[in-house]
């Protein structure tokens, strides 16, 4: 079988086996229930790991162990944040709808749970970003209300990775008394995260965009009263979230994060210049190539790139033929054949946002890699513009 050279990490990473082999014991050998520790050898090994897993994310992010809950992912977080917390201001505070503030190009866990917010009488504002896919704190600062509880907005953006001022929106929100989340999946283990220095209350995680497993990620909570509990049951999480540990996946979630800080000043230089690569080859090799988004305030694994006088969608095919994995856009919304609201947000057109593509790295993609892409795309390029 041919090697596939892979650049959609913004999408999933391929889990390391490093982090496979300490999850492995957890599913067949040490397969108790955490919550078991206290009568049981077994459940306090479980327990044991669940903890140490907890220790190492937050050594990660700069936060304090309790304050790290686990979830099954990012968008379980920002469902959970969105929800809780506009639900326990609005009854417990302020007797009438609270106000949450985001962006337009927000990932679909936040979009969709602000649009199920205001079906439900909250209300919520979308601010407006700026051509270079970055949000002005002033912006945020005119959408502020007496009634705001809450402003989300996205550590990095995860179709073109612009990275955002949080902790100027953060400094924002708390003078005008709401509180602070930021959807940190594409950034955590790729640039510093440190919640304090953002400024946040709340911030979410997903192992699988740091070559740890699926199903399983974290939100921080600087403050368990800040917000109502997602999912009532068995006073797992403190009272916050009740359900069963995923135990292997908290073990594979630990072991990422702590190769993911091990690795990160390596490989944030590393990513960089991989991705400058690619785009100067790529840029001396098609006419009419451009870059959607900042390339200076940007993750280092993301090159988002329009490409004049194509249609994304036969590229990307063409591409895949070729053993070459990218997308078009979120991965979350790849069954549906509109153009990105992402690229449309930051005032891309409907033409330009429909010959852009995703090219995103990670710890295994290569310099090879790099090289065979900048040697595929242009034929392929030359290609369908002739067919068109």
């Amino acid at each position: 079988m041919e090697r596939i050279v892979y650049m959609d990490n913004a999408a999933t990473t391929p889990v390391d086996p490093l982090v496979v082999e300490e999850m492995k014991p957890f599913f067949t050998e040490q397969f108790a229930n955490p919550m078991t520790y206290m009568h049981s050898s077994m459940g306090d090994v479980a327990y044991t790991a669940v903890e140490n897993a907890r220790q190492r994310v937050a050594a990660l992010i700069g936060s304090h162990p309790e304050q790290v809950i686990f979830t099954s992912g990012g968008t379980e977080a920002d469902n959970w944040v969105l929800k809780g917390t506009l639900e326990r201001a609005t009854r417990e505070r302020l007797h009438k709808p609270g106000h949450l503030v985001t962006t337009e190009f927000e990932h679909h866990a936040i979009l969709h749970s602000a649009l199920a917010l205001q079906r439900q009488g909250y209300d919520v504002t979308f601010v407006k970003v700026g051509h270079e896919g970055i949000v002005d704190p002033d912006d945020v600062r005119r959408a502020m209300r007496p009634t705001t509880v809450l402003v989300s907005v996205m550590h990095a953006n995860n179709e073109i990775g612009t990275i955002q001022p949080i902790a100027e929106i953060a400094r924002v929100a708390h003078e005008h008394g709401a509180l602070m989340h930021t959807d940190a999946v594409q950034t955590t283990a790729h640039i510093p995260v440190d919640v304090d220095a953002l400024g946040v209350d709340f911030l979410s995680i997903s192992a699988h965009k740091f070559n740890g497993p699926k199903g399983v990620g974290i939100l921080f909570v600087r403050d368990h009263g800040a917000l109502y509990p997602f999912i009532d049951g068995g006073g797992q999480e403190w009272g916050l979230r009740g359900s069963t540990h995923n135990v292997p996946g908290i073990v594979g979630l630990g072991k990422a994060a702590q190769l993911g800080r091990e690795r990160l000043p390596g490989e944030l230089k590393r990513l960089t210049g991989l991705r400058d690569m690619l785009l100067d080859k790529l840029s001396s090799r098609i006419d009419g190539i451009a870059v959607n988004g900042d390339m200076k305030q940007r993750v280092p694994q993301n090159l988002n790139i329009r490409i004049d006088g194509i249609d994304n969608e036969p590229l990307l095919l063409a591409m895949n033929e070729a053993a070459l994995i990218a997308a078009g856009g979120s991965a979350c919304t790849a069954l549906e054949t509109v153009p990105s609201h992402v690229l449309t947000s930051i005032g891309c057109s409907l033409t330009e946002a429909k010959a852009s593509i995703r090219l995103s790295f990670g710890y295994f993609t290569t310099e090879q890699d790099i090289e065979y892409a900048a040697d595929v795309i242009p034929g392929l390029v030359r290609f369908l513009r002739a067919m068109a």
